[in-house]
């Protein structure tokens, strides 16, 4: 099993294959059918992919979880939600709410 080289990609929300032959290759760019993450802990890694690419994935690479992908998953400031089935949450930026918190503690 193997890793794979990651580079960043620019967040457009609107999930697509970010699959790279290589690093000089752009992006595949159909409609993203799945969020990995590779690894969990920071400095935690995602890619979206799609059926074609999840398959070789699933074949040849070592990955943490996978969740179908939505519209959240290529938004900043998601978090992944560990549950069962994952998925990608909107984590709040409104201080008023983690005002509220520490208020309530």
């Amino acid at each position: 099993m193997t890793f794979p080289k990651l580079t960043p990609t620019e967040r457009i929300a609107d999930p697509r294959c970010g699959w790279k032959p290589d690093a000089d290759s752009p992006a595949h760019g159909a409609p993203a059918t799945w969020h990995i993450a590779w690894h969990l802990v920071y400095p935690a890694d995602f890619s979206l992919v799609c059926d074609e690419h999840m398959a070789v994935i699933q074949r040849d690479m070592v990955y943490a979880d996978r969740h179908p992908a939505e519209l959240a998953c290529d938004m900043p400031g998601t978090g992944w939600l560990t549950t069962d089935p994952s998925r990608c949450v909107m984590a709040t930026t409104d201080d008023r709410q983690a005002h509220r918190q520490a208020d309530a503690s």
